[in-house]
């Protein structure tokens, strides 16, 4: 049976192809979630191969099973909250009614054992409408939760980083970043910053007036200055202003 997946598809998984699909309130660290797409991508391409080979050697006696892996080809994987999704290209309707029936669950069944993590074909938005080149994916996620214990680590360090018990940087932006940092957090204001055109170390922070004014009210040691006809305020400090500022946000609870 011929391949027939486009030659410029047939790239190997790699961690780039795994996507994470977010909650909107999932701030787990982003290291952690690379390494984990390289494990997986490491752990899924292997047994894609293998699971391959095997279904090629016994065409005979599963020939559904052949045709379906010679006509799909692994683009990527998709996490959520309902585990791990592959993302395929389908080369027509035929092999995409195999792959969700039976003979998909099986694949998927092999697949889940060489791999030793559970993976699942995604309930994609292509079934039914399509006849060819047909990119089965898991269009409408389900959002993934927070990590209790991730997020936990996470604020921490956070905390650690605002209170001045972990520097924010290694370079002259340190005290502006800790400071923007302070303000986010401690008292959920996000200033547009500006650091091009100063010396190096000062910054630029763009406020609306209601934030302004509760950053005067807190004594922030820089001149305000309207811009865009009175609808912004501008404060512009020097590294020590912003180490001193952010002393007295990250007091703020």
């Amino acid at each position: 049976m011929l391949q027939t997946v486009p030659p410029e598809l047939l790239v190997p998984l790699i961690a780039d192809g795994v996507r994470w699909h977010h909650h909107p309130e999932d701030h787990r660290d982003s290291a952690a979630i690379e390494a984990t797409c390289h494990v997986l991508a490491d752990l899924v391409r292997p047994a894609w191969e293998a699971v391959a080979a095997r279904a090629a050697a016994n065409r005979t006696a599963d020939p559904a099973l052949h045709r379906l892996m010679v006509n799909l080809h692994l683009e990527g994987l998709d996490l959520t909250a309902d585990g791990t999704a592959l993302s395929l290209y389908v080369d027509g309707r035929g092999t995409h009614d195999l792959l969700h029936a039976a003979t998909g669950r099986r694949m998927t069944e092999a697949l889940t054992a060489q791999a030793h993590t559970p993976l699942h074909v995604a309930e994609c938005a292509s079934r039914l409408r399509w006849t060819r080149n047909i990119h089965c994916y898991n269009s409408s996620p389900a959002p993934v939760p927070p990590d209790a214990e991730v997020e936990s680590a996470y604020q921490a360090r956070l905390d650690d980083v605002i209170d001045g018990r972990r520097p924010a940087g290694d370079d002259d932006q340190a005290a502006s970043q800790r400071l923007l940092l302070a303000l986010q957090h401690r008292l959920g204001i996000a200033p547009g910053a500006l650091w091009s055109g100063h010396p190096r170390g000062m910054v630029s922070l763009h406020c609306r007036a209601q934030d302004a004014r509760r950053l005067l009210a807190l004594g922030i040691p820089a001149r305000p200055r309207l811009q865009n006809a009175g609808t912004a305020v501008t404060f512009t400090l020097t590294a020590t202003e912003c180490e001193t500022f952010a002393d007295t946000v990250a007091a703020q609870r």
